[in-house]
């Protein structure tokens, strides 16, 4: 995730929040988005045409996980962003939960949290995923062959098919068997489309990769060492809560999808 999208993020939560229907409630969010989060999220939607109803879907279904998956004991979030969840979910003391991501979101982040208690063990890991994050995560005490759950939310999308690959072998390599990994992948659809071409142009002018998609989950998270044992789409029965065009579950070709695997 790019440190500009990190605050629009924000801002999309800081607004789900403010609704009465809302389906997570993020208090740090609006500080944390500030104004550049704003400005982002408007020329983002002025781009697109509206509001995105999808990423507070995105938001809830990680959400979800996080406080329901059980014999873990320690969640290690990749591209954590201005991600705030250790302070807002209902997570048990004994969890130790990492964040990875660059100093530069850190910078931003900390001092809004300073005076806040986060619920379970939070651990922050300064790291880029593209180089060797492994290191840095072990020094600050995440624990290899210990259950885990590995949460990518927004991630892929900003990395290439060779990048995720081996970064989910190397999580595989990281923990126990039966160990958990979530993802949110987009599909193929309008990656190439007029809309995008803007992004495109940014990424080709910036150093970034293309935007990335797949249509076949699964395989992608096979060649990584995963099983992929859950996929959904956005809009199906269980990753909707009335805001999104109904989906049949499963995979639906061409579509964004959650996935969870295990090892």
């Amino acid at each position: 995730m790019t440190v500009g999208s990190a605050f629009w993020i924000a801002a999309v939560r800081a607004r789900e929040s403010e609704r009465e229907d809302r389906l997570f409630d993020d208090p740090f969010a609006r500080e944390l988005a500030g104004e550049r989060g704003f400005t982002t999220m408007a020329a983002s939607e002025r781009a697109t045409g509206g509001e995105n109803p999808y990423i507070p879907v995105r938001v809830r279904w990680f959400d979800d996980l996080a406080t329901t998956t059980r014999d873990v004991t320690q969640v290690v979030l990749l591209g954590a962003g201005l991600d705030t969840r250790p302070y807002r979910l209902d997570l048990p003391a004994t969890l130790d939960w990492y964040e990875v991501d660059r100093a530069e979101v850190f910078a931003t982040k900390q001092p809004v949290l300073a005076q806040a208690g986060p619920r379970c063990r939070r651990h922050t890991v300064v790291a880029d995923l593209s180089t060797d994050w492994t290191t840095p995560l072990l020094d600050a005490g995440c624990q290899p062959g210990a259950q885990t759950l590995w949460l990518a939310e927004g991630l892929f999308f900003y990395l290439t098919e060779d990048q995720i690959v081996t970064l989910l072998k190397t999580a595989a390599q990281l923990c126990a068997p039966g160990s958990r990994f979530a993802a949110d992948v987009t599909g193929t659809t309008g990656l190439d489309s007029p809309a995008m071409q803007p992004y495109r142009n940014w990424c080709a002018d910036n150093g970034f990769p293309p935007p990335f998609g797949s249509d076949d989950p699964a395989a992608l998270f096979q060649a990584g060492g995963w099983h992929a044992d859950h996929l959904t789409a956005p809009g199906a029965a269980d990753a909707n809560h009335g805001r999104l065009h109904p989906q049949p579950g499963g995979v639906v070709p061409g579509r964004t999808h959650f996935v969870t695997a295990t090892t």
